[in-house]
């Protein structure tokens, strides 16, 4: 009888029986860790999403323009990175990694010491206008950004940053990322903001945007199984749901695989004031709820007010 060979990286069905073999080797070997979930560091959020990110699931954060969903995804990272439960890699599409920096130091800042005195991105920007600025310079001038420093360096081999491409920064590449990670440590939490940005090649072929994003979306399930690591992709409102006044998971632009492939979409809504709705609209392991949150822009920093409910 002719062998039957399958690609590299597939393997044939298994029983129950053989699942349950393996299963019980992660246990005896100290792996049953990375069936867990993580936690994002929003305690109320984790709570409704059974613990916090699953391995193997995706989850898509929607919301209109400005509402902050690159905040959340940097404090989700920063929390995971800090945890120390795992490390957080954020491929972002809109933003330098030394952007990303400075939003981080004044986040930390903020997080944990007084509002007030929390650094911002105006008192980095006076450092850098001065002769002879070094990150020295900026330490020096205030007790929170020496401390948001210390705190930060505690942390920092754990939280990886990469400007996208818009052209080379592929699936493919995510892919890279990944194997990479994974040889380094073993649970990565992979953050890409934003999903519609992810480039598609097709030479010679002209893709409609929808059907980008389709093979994006399902690209980006596909990868969070065979790394067996959570994905958490920022996604765009399409044209009417920013006409509304809350945008809502339906309002996401892409059509059917949107709507279907993500475990788990959190949507962010203003609400009065400073005052963010986070609501899980689709959650495959658990409920639905709604967290309310404190915007501090200046600091680029989500602080939580209520409970689920």
């Amino acid at each position: 009888m002719e062998r039957l060979t399958l690609p590299v990286g597939l393997s044939f069905p298994k029983t129950a029986f053989e699942v349950s073999i393996e299963f019980d080797d992660h246990l005896k070997n100290a792996r049953a860790k990375e069936l867990l979930p993580i936690p994002t560091g929003f305690a109320e959020l984790d709570e409704i999403l059974g613990g916090g990110l699953h391995p193997e699931a995706l989850m898509f954060v929607g919301g209109p323009p400005g509402v902050g969903k690159t905040i959340f995804v940097m404090q989700a990272a920063r929390n995971i990175a800090a945890s120390g439960k795992a490390n957080a890699c954020v491929v972002c599409f809109e933003h330098s990694e030394v952007y990303l920096y400075q939003r981080l130091l004044c986040m930390e800042s903020a997080l944990n010491g007084s509002i007030l005195e929390a650094i911002t991105l105006d008192d980095i920007r006076e450092v850098m206008g001065q002769d002879n600025s070094n990150l020295e310079v900026l330490l020096n001038r205030s007790a929170s950004a020496r401390q948001a420093w210390s705190r930060f360096t505690e942390y920092w081999e754990r939280l990886y940053l990469i400007k996208g491409h818009p052209i080379k920064t592929t699936l493919n590449v995510l892919d890279l990322y990944l194997t990479d990670l994974k040889t380094r440590v073993e649970r990565v939490v992979l953050f890409v903001d934003y999903l519609q940005k992810v480039p598609v090649p097709f030479m010679g072929v002209e893709l409609s945007a929808e059907k980008q994003i389709r093979i994006v979306t399902e690209g980006l399930k596909n990868l969070a199984m065979a790394h067996h690591v959570p994905i958490v992709a920022v996604a765009a409102s399409d044209a009417e749901g920013l006409k509304s006044s809350q945008v809502r998971f339906q309002d996401l632009w892409g059509g059917a695989s949107v709507q279907y492939e993500p475990d788990v979409a959190v949507m962010l809504n203003r609400g009065s004031e400073k005052r963010v709705e986070m609501s899980v609209e689709k959650n495959r392991v658990g409920p639905t709820g709604t967290v309310e949150l404190e915007l501090l822009g200046r600091s680029f920093t989500f602080r939580i007010l209520s409970d689920e409910h």
